[in-house]
C-alpha cells in the first residue's frame, strides 16, 4: 500500500491489479486471474463433455465464492455482497443445467472419468470434519483457544496506542491531512468508519473516556466521560454498598 500511494510509477504499472481491492487485501487480483484462467482451461481439458464442463465450472465458482466471502476484498461492501451472490447463483445454475445435458457416454466411462474429482472432494470434506472435531476436543480441554497473556498484551497495546494518539494530537505533531493520508493507505472509507466507531465505543464503555471534538485548534482531546456510563457506575456502587449494609444489619441481631 505504501508503494501504491507514494510511487506514481508503481501505481501506474500495478493499478489494474491493486486499485479495485482494499489496501489490506491487495493480493486478491491474482486470485481473480486464476479463476478466469481455470475457466478458460475447462474447454481445453474437456472440449466435448458438457457434464464435465458444468461440474468443473460449478466447483471453481464455489471455491472462489468461499474465498471471496471470507476476504471481502472489494473496496465497497455492496460490491462484495453482489459478487458473492452472483458467484453462488451461477454455480447453482451450472448444477441445474446438468439435468438437461444429454449423457452420451456409458456409466462405466463416466465413473472412471469423474471418480478422482469425487474422491478428492470427499476426502477434503472428511478432513475438514475431523479437523473441526479435533479442534473442539482441544478447545474443551484448554489446549487451544484465547490466551490470557495475549489478551493482556493486546489490551496494553491498545492503551499505549490511545495514549500516543492523544499525545500527538494535543501536541499538534501530526495534522488532520496527514492522518487521513496515512489511514487511506491501509484502510478504506468504510473500514475507517468502522474503526472509529469501535474505538469510540471501547473508550466510552471500557475506559470511561469520551472523545471531545470541536472546530478550534487543539479542540480534539480525550476527556473523562461524565455521561450515562459514569452515572451507571455510580448507581451500581451505591447499590452494592446498600446491600452490604443491609446484610450486616441482618447478621447483627443473631449475634
Amino acid at each position: 500500500p505504501r508503494m501504491f500511494t507514494g510511487n506514481p510509477t508503481f501505481k501506474t504499472g500495478t493499478g489494474f491489479l491493486l486499485s479495485r481491492w482494499k489496501p489490506t487485501i491487495w493480493y486478491f487480483g491474482p486470485a481473480v486471474m486464476l479463476r478466469n484462467l481455470c475457466f478458460a482451461l475447462i474447454g481445453v481439458a474437456y472440449p466435448s463433455d458438457g457434464i464435465a464442463q458444468l461440474v468443473l465450472a460449478s466447483s471453481i465458482l464455489s471455491i472462489y465464492a468461499a474465498f471471496q466471502s471470507t476476504q471481502a476484498p472489494w473496496r465497497s461492501g455492496a460490491l462484495n455482497r453482489v459478487d458473492t451472490v452472483l458467484t453462488i447463483t451461477v454455480s447453482v445454475l451450472c448444477m441445474f443445467l446438468l439435468t438437461i445435458v444429454p449423457m452420451e457416454d456409458e456409466k462405466e466411462v463416466r465413473l472412471d472419468r469423474y471418480r478422482p474429482y469425487v474422491l478428492v472432494f470427499f476426502l477434503f470434506a472428511m478432513a475438514t470434519m475431523v479437523g473441526m472435531l479435533l479442534y473442539a476436543v482441544l478447545f474443551l480441554f484448554g489446549k487451544i483457544g484465547p490466551s490470557t497473556k495475549a489478551t493482556k498484551n493486546a489490551t496494553k497495546t491498545l492503551m499505549d496506542a490511545v495514549k500516543e494518539m492523544n499525545r500527538q494530537i494535543q501536541s499538534q505533531e501530526i495534522s488532520d491531512e496527514k492522518i487521513y493520508e496515512r489511514l487511506g493507505q491501509f484502510l478504506t472509507v468504510q473500514e475507517q468508519t468502522s474503526f472509529a466507531s469501535l474505538l469510540q465505543w471501547t473508550l466510552q464503555e471500557v475506559f470511561n473516556v469520551s472523545v471531545a471534538t470541536g472546530s478550534g485548534k487543539g479542540s480534539r482531546r480525550l476527556s473523562m466521560n461524565t455521561g450515562s456510563t459514569a452515572e451507571r457506575g455510580e448507581r451500581d456502587r451505591r447499590a452494592s454498598l446498600s446491600k452490604s449494609s443491609e446484610s450486616q444489619e441482618k447478621v447483627a441481631p443473631s449475634e
